[in-house]
């Protein structure tokens, strides 16, 4: 049981030689300015850490100079990653086929170095542990700077080990639930890139319309379907369809929610809970911590940051609630236009407009007018009905899968503490878990 169970510090772990902990490079190792690049090594800060996972398409780069400078941090596949400066306590595992990294000065490695007495797995879920953040949160602040606990501190920090057997059981339960919810990920990634690529091909690229006019069956498209595009084009433009501006088929819901008048439990969707370039929209707060006026939305809105658009924050709303007033909520006139909406939303064409379009230096922001004003080539609403059935199915598939993901999470959470208290057993549960997941 739990209480046999061997609980031993950073140092000793590492005297063993069954344990690293390292941060990234201080003082005139760091890259310099001018060394950050597009296409490098992997540079990774706390902010690139979310949902336990490395965001390696969001991290800055560096060239091979200031990677041959750099002495320590230099990550590894299967490092847990710890930001323990600035925001402390994020946690994310480097997968065993991940790119080169190294980490930035806010951020740790905790490697194991010998597997038969430590599992990685095991560790990267011990981290995410109360045990540990109680141990963190202790130490945070104690320097009058901001949250920071340094290496040294780190290397004082016990870590519950059990017997190896059994922090094996423990990361395989608790994986499985992790997979299946980053399987659900990527089947919401895959989902969208197939309704953009749809989307691309219908109203940018005027494929199936093109395909007719040269005599030819539009490709992958049922005759049906094909039989709703015309078969000439003038000026590079499918016949019958005509400019036009979003804000004939959309509109920007404004119902005000004041601090107070949503219940306490309510969703509350802020910038921060928008992941850039991707709508689903899997994270949320509640309404009562943030005392400020909202907007409210409901399922299947569409969500578009309006501060720094750049940022290209654009979601699907998978839950009715309020979000911040930086958020502008948008919806069609009309279902029928609900993927020709979504789809225009979420491009990177009106993303680039709005980023042009946008007043203020420091914090640009874009407004309902302009992008009410973004122009448009306007398809026969038989047409856009057809798209919009066609994606529907997709983008209920992506909300399922938020809410599963999330129940998941919930039960993954909930199981944690038990299993390192001793009072559920992972061997006990394990087949019974997989099964079910």
């Amino acid at each position: 049981m739990a209480h046999a169970w061997a609980v031993e510090s950073v140092i000793d772990l590492q005297s063993r030689g069954w344990l690293l902990v390292e941060d990234g490079n201080h003082g005139e190792y760091r890259p310099r300015a001018e060394e950050f690049v597009r296409v490098g090594t992997a540079f990774i800060r706390a902010a690139d850490m979310d949902g336990g996972r490395i965001l390696f398409a969001r991290a800055e780069r560096i060239d091979g100079e200031a990677v041959s400078r750099i002495r320590k941090g230099i990550g590894r596949p299967g490092d847990v990653l710890l930001s323990h400066k600035g925001t402390v306590g994020k946690v994310s595992f480097a997968p065993l086929d991940c790119e080169p990294f190294v980490c930035s000065p806010q951020t740790t490695f905790w490697r194991v170095t010998d597997e038969r007495h430590l599992d990685r797995r095991y560790l990267y879920y011990f981290l995410q542990s109360r045990l540990f953040k109680n141990q963190l949160n202790a130490r945070k602040g104690e320097t009058d700077m901001a949250d920071y606990v340094s290496l040294t501190t780190q290397r004082t920090l016990r870590v519950l080990r059990p017997d190896i057997s059994e922090q094996r059981a423990i990361a395989d339960v608790l994986g499985a639930l992790d997979d299946k919810i980053e399987l659900n990920r990527r089947m919401n990634e895959t989902m969208e890139a197939t309704a953009r690529a749809i989307f691309q091909s219908w109203f940018v690229n005027f494929d199936p319309a093109r395909a007719k006019a040269e005599g030819r069956q539009p490709a992958g498209m049922s005759a049906d379907i094909a039989a709703l595009f015309p078969s000439k084009m003038n000026n590079g433009v499918p016949i019958g369809w005509r400019p036009g501006t979003l804000g004939e088929v959309a509109q920007n819901k404004r119902t005000q929610v004041k601090p107070g008048e949503a219940p306490a439990e309510t969703p509350y969707i802020g910038l921060e809970h928008m992941p850039r370039k991707c709508i689903a929209l899997a994270e949320w707060g509640r309404a009562n911590e943030v005392a400020s006026n909202k907007f409210a939305f409901s399922t299947a809105d569409i969500l578009f940051g309006k501060l720094r658009p750049y940022f290209h924050k654009v979601g699907l709303a998978a839950v009715n609630g309020v979000c911040s007033t930086d958020v502008l909520v948008v919806t069609p006139k009309a279902p029928a236009w609900f993927g020709y909406v979504l789809g225009h939303f979420s491009s990177d064409e009106l993303i680039a407009y709005t980023d042009a379009a946008s007043t203020g230096t420091k914090m640009p922001r874009t407004s309902w007018n302009d992008l009410a004003r973004y122009q448009v080539v306007m398809p026969t609403e038989d047409v856009a009905r057809t798209f919009s059935e066609v994606i529907s199915p997709m983008t209920d598939k992506i909300r399922n899968n938020i809410h599963e993901s999330r129940t998941l999470a919930t039960l993954r959470d909930t199981l944690l503490p038990k299993l390192l208290s001793g009072e559920v057993r992972a061997h006990a549960i394990g087949k019974r878990l997989s099964s079910a997941v």
